[in-house]
């Protein structure tokens, strides 16, 4: 079951590394990223709370749509976070480059966000 959080702002993070780079802008963007980190605008806090989680692929996630696609470096693990680095979820993956697909059900506001995970 994938946690329903309240993030304190409109960005979750999901970085690869203990010590990461994050994003500087989204440049028009829901989603972003770095090398080693991922961000997504979800809705406002003050909106909904946001349904957050990883997927092991798109089967049945029916009603959401692509945001995008990243390639994260990782040090063997995925940490989904908030900008305060407060740990929501992880994943164990393998160490090197993992394939991201980000689904929302928003192109904009997502309050609901899946991160498809694939090695690299």
């Amino acid at each position: 079951m994938s946690p329903v959080v309240e993030v304190p702002s409109s960005v979750l993070l999901l970085v690869g590394r203990e010590d990461f780079t994050p994003p500087r802008s989204f440049a028009g963007g829901t989603c972003v990223a770095t090398h080693d980190c991922l961000a997504v605008g979800v809705t406002t806090p003050q909106d909904d709370p946001t349904d957050v989680g990883f997927a092991a692929g798109p089967g049945g996630l029916s009603g959401l749509v692509e945001l995008g696609r990243f390639s994260l470096e990782s040090e063997g693990l995925l940490s989904m976070s908030d900008v305060y680095n407060r740990e929501l979820e992880s994943a164990g993956v393998g160490a090197g480059l993992v394939e991201i697909t980000v689904l929302g059900d928003d192109r904009d506001e997502p309050s609901t966000v899946r991160f498809v995970v694939a090695a690299g």
